[in-house]
């Protein structure tokens, strides 16, 4: 059944069914419960299963939340997700978080098969997910978000690998957006700089707790997620870019702990 776009309220998911990779944990998490609170039934992607069931259990129990333990690499496994969700709970929006990083991560330093598994998880992963659900977000005229980085766009100690699946990302979003937007299908990718999620902990040095408190949120990303999915279906929200207001990305992780201001500690 299609979604009468153009009449959606900025922030209600009431009566939308959304499906959102790497929802385990950091974004792709915080996004599921920023959805179910929305009024949004989430089905929630990740290899862990009982992870994704402590995310709300009361949500999982009145079926608001539905997990999945799945591998986004593996198509076979997502198309049969799809096709399933295509007969029983016809999707209407999609969230693609999944993504992971590899060390050592210094161009150098990598290896063919984490270059290739980088490039599975973070840009195969989406494009098997936004193919399969394509007949479902022409139907339903749906909106998709895609999780890519700063990264994609301006160098940093993230990797040149996962740089590259990431600018991978926003030429897909941006090709499928052109060929789609006919349909009523909406895409945009979001474009976060350094975010507070466990990613951080598989840095060569990871940074410190003080310092995480002047990053992005995953509930900050979440929060752009819902309102590019429900503006008014007459206008499509491209790409979003969110960086840190006091940092832009970080480097050297053995400098002194900055000083936060006391505004920024909270909120």
């Amino acid at each position: 059944m299609k979604l009468d776009s153009n009449v959606r309220r900025l922030g209600d998911m009431a009566g939308r069914t959304a499906l959102v990779t790497g929802a385990s944990s950091g974004i792709g998490a915080a996004t599921v419960l920023r959805f179910i609170e929305a009024g949004a039934r989430v089905h929630a992607v990740a290899r862990r299963l009982e992870a994704l069931e402590a995310l709300d259990p009361v949500a999982v129990a009145d079926g608001r939340l539905v997990p999945h333990a799945l591998d986004v690499s593996d198509g076979a496994a997502v198309q049969a997700l799809l096709d399933e969700l295509a007969d029983s709970d016809p999707l209407d929006t999609l969230v693609l978080a999944a993504g992971q990083n590899v060390n050592p991560r210094r161009f150098g330093d990598l290896t063919f098969e984490a270059f290739d598994h980088l490039l599975k998880v973070n840009l195969s992963g989406v494009f098997y997910f936004l193919r399969g659900a394509l007949p479902q977000l022409r139907d339903t005229l749906g909106d998709v978000v895609i999780i890519s980085s700063v990264a994609a766009l301006w160098p940093d100690h993230s990797g040149a690998a996962y740089q590259a699946s990431k600018a991978g990302v926003i030429g897909l979003a941006r090709g499928a957006g052109w060929d789609e937007h006919g349909a009523g299908v909406r895409i945009t990718s979001i474009l976060p700089g350094v975010v507070n999620t466990p990613i951080l902990d598989k840095r060569p040095v990871p940074p410190p707790q003080e310092l995480r408190e002047l990053f992005i949120q995953p509930e900050d990303v979440a929060e752009a997620s819902l309102a590019a999915v429900t503006i008014p279906g007459r206008t499509t929200v491209s790409e979003i870019t969110l960086t840190a207001t006091r940092l832009q990305s970080i480097g050297n992780t053995q400098q002194a702990t900055p000083v936060i201001p006391e505004q920024l500690k909270v909120g």
